[in-house]
């Protein structure tokens, strides 16, 4: 079993070393699990995401340093937001959502791109308000910081029917894999990152166009009221 927990996360388990890069996988497998769901218009999507942020950064920052809440609590209030965004949507079927799918517009971007460095600040917290990571050899948390906000950023995009956030989270989970390539990867980690790539592509095949409208109507209104007019 520790072989195998090493392999997985190229850690020796019992650490806080080895917690932290085991909570980060388990959190990025459930953000991909996610995106397939969202992919399909799905509500449940936003709880599983909801459940990514308590399961990594969330438990992260309660065990190891509350410092880690101030990029914690606004990866997990996008969570809240794109439940509440969805639930103004039509609803069709079981948890889904007519989901009105929008084209890039330069203020969709700009906001974007706005949004993304406001998160990287936030994910880097204490590190960046104490200058540490504007010392040597610091790049890779630089980039660590922002894929991260650039993947909260897109939720963003994405709660709001905007197609091109889904090229953003594909972009994000590339950026990341050649990061981790660039180090000594854990297997677990990379092979997550790759499902968030192919949920992300899914996502944008997917939202060529709005299902059909007449998906949306209730299912009371079948078969209708015999004292309807």
């Amino acid at each position: 079993m520790d072989q195998l927990f090493l392999d997985l996360f190229g850690q020796q388990p019992g650490g806080s070393s080895a917690t932290i890069v085991a909570l980060s996988a388990l959190s990025s497998l459930l953000t991909g699990v996610a995106l397939l769901l969202l992919a399909r218009r799905n509500d449940l999507g936003w709880w599983v995401k909801v459940l990514a942020v308590f399961a990594g950064p969330l438990v992260t920052a309660l065990l190891f340093g509350y410092d880690g809440l101030v990029g914690a609590l606004p990866a997990m209030a996008v969570a809240a937001y794109g439940l509440w965004r969805f639930s103004k949507y039509p609803a069709f079927g079981r948890f889904g959502r007519v989901v009105a799918v929008r084209g890039a517009t330069p203020a969709s971007v700009a906001w974007g791109f706005g949004l993304t460095a406001v998160l990287t600040a936030l994910n880097l917290g204490p590190l960046l308000w104490s200058g540490l990571v504007f010392g040597g050899g610091t790049s890779s948390i630089w980039l660590n910081a922002f894929f991260g906000a650039m993947i909260t950023a897109a939720l963003v995009g994405i709660a709001n029917g905007f197609r091109w956030a889904w090229l953003a989270v594909a972009a994000s989970s590339v950026g990341y894999v050649a990061v981790f390539f660039a180090s000594a990867p854990a297997r677990a980690t990379l092979g997550v990152l790759v499902l968030q790539f192919g949920a992300a592509l899914y996502g944008w095949w997917s939202w060529r166009q709005a299902p059909a409208e007449a998906d949306a109507e209730p299912a009371e209104t079948y078969p209708p009221h015999p004292y309807a007019e």
